[in-house]
This record gives structure tokens, C-alpha cells and sequence, in this order.
């Protein structure tokens, strides 16, 4: 349905799926009652065929016997064939009338006993009202949950045990009780009527409490998930914050017992003779303090985005430029290992609306991470090109030594490190990805890795088309 459907067309739908469930399980419920029945049928028949043997000749018997039972097989069919699975509420009125059909019939062919039967005698003529009477009473309660089903068969009685006892007008001595009979059939029928409403009632009640059950009974179970789900993302949230800390107490003590360190030796001016010793240490200390203003910044840059207080400041960007300027950054790093740098994003490529210290990071993180795991000889490549969808791709790819498949779901967690960060001696604390993403959702996207151990690692961002702006408008504005 679409977004912008009124309230209130989402409500009708909702009551119609309710009733049409409701419905089906009041005609299920009588399927089960018929099914269960229809096994003593013949015997009851058969029971009926042998009180009126004194009266009735055999060959009416066996006629009235061999048409009931003929009659009762159409029904068997249909009720062995009714589906077990859910139905649609268009497939569950077509079952229902063609049950309604095959009950009216077997009721027909079940009530033309007081055709078969007639004799003509007083006693025999009471007794087939009767007959009539307590199976009428029995169908109501079999079929009273579905009204469908009951209602066509309440009217047939009515006009068998009306039309039944009118049989005895033509004689003398029973006309006065066919026509008292005839009178009271559609009192008792009435009634019958009104107990099999009532019938209708509970069974519907019994299904709508049997639902509200199953509905509190499938909350109950979504809020346990729930809460699972909270007590898991509370540990895991005490987990990372003891990560953290331990993390933390190491990343921040090495540069810091550096400064202290250099900074005492210069301040005791032990190496006052030899200046080149306390730059080289004046060096240290500040290649230690960037450090630790980077790992500083790093922490609350993330506690910025996860409070959703990063306010962007957009403007149009050249993607080539920004990871030119990105690439520069990473380059130092880059000749330790001999990496190659590539930037792969085509200059002509239509511009990105974003916040460019933003982008920026996530290219500067992005192509850090992939220099730090890439080996000797290896080769970093930033990309950017057009998605089908009309949004933009810009990602770093490498080859370097991949993340193991169990370990990439983690990556993007704060602090998640791959088991090879084990293994590094520069590992990092694990933010990085995670602001990476941060960054990416501020911006609207998302983000996929790719990656195979020992052949390299694939990130792509995807930025929506509406932060894609044509490079010709730019052009055309400043003309």
C-alpha cells in the first residue's frame, strides 16, 4: 500500500484480514464437527430405516436408505479435500459456498424420509415430526458456527416440517393434529434459530479469545526477543566500553610516557652540549603529541557522530581533488612499504553535494587502513564512478591481506579490529571504520566491504543521487 494511504483505508484492510480469519476458523471448526459425524451417519440411518419397518414397506427403505446415502458422498468428498493451508478471504467464500451447497444437499435427500415414510397412520406421522425435529436439532448444533452453512438448512426444515404433516389433511382422523403440527413447526424451528445464533455467538467469541491469546502470546515472545536483544546489546555495549578502556589506557599512555620522557631528558639538560640530540628528542615529542591529538580527536569525532551532533557543511566537491588531497596525507606512510598510490576517480566525473572535511575523512580512514594492511610492492587505489540507481560509488580498494569473512560483520563496530590487527605493530584502536560509517549515514548512504584473505579488501560507499550534482551546471553558473 502506498506511503501516503489515509489512516483509516489501513484500518478497514486490518478488520477485513481480522474477519476473514475469524471466518475461516468458525467454518474449519464446522468441517471438523461434519467430518466427525459423518461416520455415524449410516448407522443412524440404518437405525431410522429399522423403526419404521413395521410400517414403512422395504422397498421405501432401502429407496429413502440408498438416496441418503448417495447424498452424504459429494459432502464426504469435498470435506476430505478442504485445505488445511491459509486461504484468502475470496478463496474462503468460494469453499463456503460450495459447502453450503453439498449440506443443503444432503439435508434435502436426509428430510425426504417424510416423504419415503409416510404411511398415513397418526402414530407414524408423530413420528417422523419428531425425527425431523431432533435432527434439525442436531444439524443446528453441528453447522451453528458458520451461518452460511445453517441458515439454508434451518429454511429447508422449516418447509419439510411444515409441508410434512400436511400429508395427513386427506384423512378425517389426522387432520386436526397435521395442521397443529404444521402451526408449531416454525415456533420450534425459531427456536432452533435462536439457539443456533447463540451457538454462532460463542463460537465466535471462542475464536476471537483463541487469536487475542496467540497475538499476546506472539507479543510475549517479540518482547522476550526484545529484550534478549537489548541484554545482548548491553553487553556487548559493556564489552566494547571495557575494549575501550583497555585500548585506550595503552594508546594513550605510549605517547604520553614519550612526551614525559624526552621532555624530562631535554628539561634536565643532560645533552646541553649537544643540541642535535634535543631536537631529535623536541621531534619525538611532537611526532608523539600529534599522535595523541589524533587518537583524541578520533574519540570524539565518533562521540560526535553517535550523539548525532556532526553538523554538516555541504558544498559541491570534486571527488578527484578530494582524494588527491586525501592521497597526499597517506604518501609518508606509503614508502615504508614501497605501496603504490593510485587515484583511480576520473577528473571529468559529475560533482558530490557533501561536507568535504567529511568526505575527506572517509577517504583519509579509508585509504590509512588499506596502506597499513597492504604488504610490500602492494596497491591502494581510490575509485569513484556512478551507480545504476543514479547515486554515487567512492571507495578504496587494495591488496593486501584481506579480513577473514567471520571477521568483516565487526569492522565497522566501534573499536572492531580484524585478527590480523593482532599481528601489527601500529593496529590502532578501531575507530576508524566506525567513523567511516558514521560519516556515510550522516550523509544519507551506506557502506559494503568486500574482501578475501590474502588478495585484498574492497570498501564502497554509496551516496544517494540526490548528493549527485552534473559538472556542466557548475560550469555553466560560473560562465
Amino acid at each position: 500500500m502506498p506511503a501516503d494511504s489515509p489512516t483509516w483505508v489501513t484500518d478497514i484492510n486490518a478488520t477485513d484480514e481480522r474477519e476473514n480469519r475469524i471466518w475461516l476458523a468458525l467454518l474449519r471448526g464446522v468441517v471438523e464437527n461434519l467430518k466427525a459425524n459423518r461416520a455415524a451417519v449410516p448407522v443412524f440411518g440404518l437405525a431410522i430405516a429399522t423403526m419404521f419397518s413395521q410400517t414403512v414397506s422395504m422397498s421405501h427403505l432401502a429407496g429413502w436408505y440408498c438416496q441418503m446415502m448417495l447424498s452424504l458422498v459429494p459432502q464426504a468428498v469435498l470435506l476430505t479435500r478442504f485445505p488445511t493451508s491459509i486461504l484468502s478471504s475470496a478463496e474462503a467464500k468460494i469453499w463456503t459456498r460450495r459447502l453450503a451447497v453439498v449440506n443443503l444437499f444432503f439435508v434435502a435427500n436426509w428430510a425426504s424420509l417424510g416423504l419415503w415414510f409416510w404411511s398415513g397412520g397418526n402414530a407414524t406421522h408423530l413420528m417422523i415430526e419428531m425425527i425431523l425435529a431432533a435432527t434439525l436439532a442436531a444439524h443446528a448444533t453441528t453447522t451453528g458456527a458458520c451461518r452460511a452453512l445453517s441458515r439454508p438448512a434451518l429454511i429447508l426444515y422449516l418447509v419439510t416440517m411444515t409441508l410434512v404433516p400436511l400429508q395427513g389433511l386427506s384423512q378425517a382422523a389426522t387432520s386436526s393434529n397435521a395442521i397443529l403440527m404444521a402451526l408449531l413447526a416454525p415456533f420450534y424451528v425459531g427456536f432452533t434459530a435462536l439457539i443456533s445464533r447463540r451457538n454462532h455467538a460463542r463460537a465466535r467469541s471462542a475464536v476471537v479469545l483463541g487469536q487475542e491469546r496467540d497475538s499476546l502470546l506472539a507479543e510475549l515472545v517479540m518482547a522476550k526477543l526484545e529484550s534478549d536483544r537489548g541484554r545482548e546489546q548491553a553487553e556487548a555495549a559493556s564489552l566494547a566500553k571495557s575494549q575501550f578502556l583497555a585500548n585506550m589506557s595503552h594508546e594513550l599512555r605510549t605517547p604520553l610516557n614519550a612526551i614525559l620522557g624526552f621532555s624530562e631528558m631535554i628539561a634536565s639538560r643532560i645533552f646541553e652540549k649537544d643540541p642535535e640530540r634535543n631536537v631529535e628528542y623536541a621531534q619525538l615529542v611532537n611526532s608523539s603529541g600529534k599522535h595523541l591529538l589524533a587518537l583524541i580527536n578520533d574519540i570524539l569525532d565518533l562521540a560526535k557522530i553517535e550523539a548525532g551532533r556532526w553538523k554538516l557543511e555541504e558544498s559541491e566537491l570534486d571527488l578527484h581533488r578530494v582524494a588527491e588531497d586525501a592521497l597526499q596525507f597517506v604518501a609518508w606512510r606509503a614508502k615504508d612499504t614501497n605501496a603504490a598510490l593510485v587515484n583511480g576517480i576520473d577528473p571529468g566525473l559529475e560533482l558530490v553535494y557533501g561536507d568535504e572535511r567529511a568526505i575527506k575523512q572517509i577517504l583519509l580512514n579509508l585509504l590509512s587502513n588499506a596502506v597499513k594492511f597492504t604488504p610490500e610492492h602492494g596497491t591502494v587505489t581510490a575509485f569513484a564512478q556512478r551507480a545504476e540507481d543514479g547515486g554515487m560509488l567512492l571507495g578504496v580498494m587494495d591488496t593486501g591481506v584481506g579480513i577473514a569473512v567471520e571477521d568483516q560483520g565487526a569492522v565497522f563496530d566501534s573499536f572492531g579490529q580484524g585478527r590480523h590487527d593482532v599481528a601489527m605493530v601500529d593496529k590502532g584502536t578501531g575507530l576508524g571504520l566506525a567513523i567511516v560509517k558514521g560519516l556515510v549515514e550522516a550523509h544519507g548512504g551506506r557502506i559494503d566491504l568486500e574482501s578475501q584473505v590474502g588478495k585484498g579488501t574492497c570498501v564502497t560507499v554509496h551516496l544517494p543521487a540526490i548528493r549527485v550534482r552534473p559538472r556542466a551546471a557548475l560550469q555553466g553558473a560560473a560562465a
